[in-house]
């Protein structure tokens, strides 16, 4: 089980889906870019999809 992200008082529900406030500090802004990776469902780089 992954833990809650630390910066995710700075993601912002759209009509397009979840974003990262640009205002949020760098650590939220990497921290949400590998947490939607995480998430994203594309296979990886042998082609396997990894749930979490």
């Amino acid at each position: 089980m992954l833990d809650q992200p630390k910066g995710e008082k700075y993601w912002v529900q759209t009509d397009n889906g979840l974003k990262i406030d640009p205002n949020a500090p760098e650590w939220a802004k990497k921290e949400f870019q590998e947490y939607m990776k995480l998430m994203s469902g594309k296979p990886g780089k042998p082609g396997i999809i990894t749930r979490f």
